[in-house]
């Protein structure tokens, strides 16, 4: 602690639940205005409850009391909240935003009257079931609807008694037997009574600075919602005249986002930040000495991170082929490719084809897995050098093996394979042999995606995206193309004579490996286009399951070593590299 700063004393204190929202309801306890926004999602909400309701704890509330005025939320679970009351002491919230928010948002709320007014409000109506249930789960639930239902009690009406009995005249309206009315008043007492009584522990800071108060809301670590690294900087770097640092990485994540790339790492972001205003060490758990160090300049960084990060987006989808964000092998890539477009945004061909073979050999060599502070400066002088033109990129190529051992998609090896695949086979067919965006079911995380051909083999040349009836395994789908392809025919000419002429025409345009005399087949279409030689699919057919494997990784391997010639890099004997968990 340094000695121009106060001491801080903890004041620990227990208050009901009806105490807090009270003092939310007069503006006595505010949220800072540097607090991350509320990100619980609905089931966290619900089960908050049901923890109150069975006693559990669900950990204390830390409170900065001061007299300072800090610039604060207006709004807490969706509702407005009073201004504090000039020249009275208040109390801001620095650890607990979103469970307060969830309760003062649920039990503050108007009673609802008839179904949610729009797409946010339907997620602060909780009810709770009060009917019995042998097993005691799903007790709290939504009813987006808004249908009056006399076993579901509102928890807009468990804290005020005017609404308690408002609600429950209507249950004896619509109820006509009234030993069920006695029964649902009884387990709805009950559940009031729970709720009213659970105790909070509420830890007040008396005696705080606002930089200690920043400095001890950075370091919580809480279970539930984590607080990443940028938002330690966002809350340490807080001025009242400008918008949090987390808020404008938000925005940048948001904007590449909606692009269709999906969303990048917010640390990758953050890193990216750091590296712009000139800080080497971007892996250094040391957040204060950062944000002391380096805070006006991470503001004045956000403008041309932004432009560096689109940058090296736009390149790593038009030279590398990564149509995702959650295919980059290595978050450091992102950060790395940053730095390199920030000074120089229109670099020449020479450059663009050294960063080509650059990504891929990090890629395929775990250049980056288990990074420490040490390698990332070097690396990070080195790609600014490069940019600057005072020196070359350093590609250290001396064990490359592009073909991962196992397919683990937390591996950089498996990711970067992944991405080579989609580029060299980017028009698939299914099994009926109709076209699909493999991309657009990649990013959709749905359940076919890259599934086993064959049951228990690690290998990626056992995996394939290929769309089929959820009744259907792809093993089956595979062995009965001929079936599908035929099926396909038939109700392709019922419905278009000229459909068989008109393929047969598109089969003879189709560019093979080997040049054919005759024109493609659909199975030898829907193959192709998945990278599988014709004799592998027919050891598949003769049951031969382990040489079908084995031919595809031959010939993947084959098409990675041309590929790797195109871009400078020469492969050993052994492709395979171990596939461990070492993307960020």
């Amino acid at each position: 602690m340094y000695t121009d700063q106060a001491e801080i004393r903890p004041d620990p204190t227990i208050a009901l639940v009806d105490d807090l929202l009270d003092g939310i309801g007069r503006g006595q306890i505010r949220v800072p205005a540097f607090q991350r926004p509320f990100v619980w999602r609905p089931p966290q909400m619900l089960e908050l409850f049901d923890s109150i309701e069975r006693g559990y704890p669900i950990g204390s509330l830390l409170l900065w009391q001061t007299d300072d005025h800090v610039p604060s939320l207006d709004r807490i679970g969706g509702l407005p909240v009073p201004p504090p009351r000039a020249g009275r002491q208040v109390s801001y919230l620095l650890d607990g935003h979103q469970r307060v928010s969830t309760l003062f948002g649920v039990l503050n709320r108007p009673l609802p009257n008839g179904s949610a007014e729009d797409e946010e409000d339907w997620r602060w109506r909780i009810y709770r079931d009060l009917r019995p249930d042998p097993l005691g789960s799903d007790r709290y639930r939504y009813h987006r609807s808004g249908k009056f239902l006399p076993h579901l009690l509102p928890l807009a009406a468990v804290m005020r008694t005017r609404d308690f009995l408002r609600h429950f005249h209507q249950v004896e309206l619509e109820v006509k037997d009234s030993r069920q009315v006695d029964s649902l008043i009884r387990e709805a007492e009950a559940v009031t009574q729970r709720i009213k009584s659970y105790k909070l522990t509420l830890v007040r800071l008396q005696g705080a600075s606002l930089t200690q108060a920043v400095n001890v809301y950075a370091r919580l670590n809480r279970s539930g919602t984590r607080m990443d690294p940028d938002q330690m900087i966002s809350a340490l770097t807080y001025r009242h005249e400008r918008k949090p640092l987390a808020e404008n990485i938000d925005k940048i994540v948001t904007g590449i986002a909606e692009t269709g790339f999906g969303e990048l790492p917010r640390l990758a972001v953050f890193r990216t930040m750091l590296a712009m205003a000139g800080e080497t060490d971007v892996l250094s758990p040391r957040w204060e000495v950062v944000a002391r160090d380096v805070q006006n300049r991470l503001h004045d960084a956000i403008r041309e991170t932004d432009r560096a990060v689109t940058l090296a987006v736009q390149f790593l989808q038009e030279h590398i082929g990564v149509p995702l964000a959650k295919l980059l092998p290595y978050s450091h890539q992102l950060m790395l490719l940053a730095v390199f477009f920030h000074h120089r945004p229109d670099p020449t061909e020479v450059q663009i084809s050294t960063l080509r073979t650059w990504f891929w050999v990090t890629s395929w060599t775990s250049a980056f897995g288990g990074a420490t502070s040490t390698l990332l400066k070097r690396v990070l002088l080195d790609m600014r050098l490069y940019a600057l033109g005072d020196g070359v990129l350093p590609i250290e190529s001396g064990s490359v093996q592009p073909m991962p051992e196992a397919f683990n998609l937390n591996s950089a090896r498996t990711k970067a394979y992944v991405i080579w695949e989609l580029s060299e086979f980017p028009h698939r067919r299914d099994v009926m042999g109709q076209p699909f965006d493999v991309v657009k079911v990649l990013a959709s995380g749905e359940a076919q995606s890259y599934r086993q051909v064959v049951p228990g083999d690690k290998r990626p040349a056992n995996r394939l995206v290929m769309p089929t009836r959820p009744d259907v395994r792809l093993l089956d789908a595979l062995k009965n193309l001929e079936l599908s392809a035929g099926q396909m025919r038939a109700e392709s000419a019922r419905s278009d004579p000229w459909g068989p002429l008109i393929e047969r025409f598109l089969g003879e345009q189709v560019v093979t490996d080997v040049p054919e005399k005759r024109p493609a087949s659909p199975v030898e279409l829907v193959l192709r286009s998945h990278g599988i030689p014709t004799k592998a699919w027919r050891r598949l057919c003769e049951g031969k399951r382990s040489i079908f494997v084995a031919d595809r990784a031959d010939y993947l391997g084959r098409r990675l070593r041309v590929f790797a010639e195109g871009i400078g890099v020469r492969l050993g004997d052994n492709l395979e590299g171990v596939a461990d968990d070492d993307s960020e």
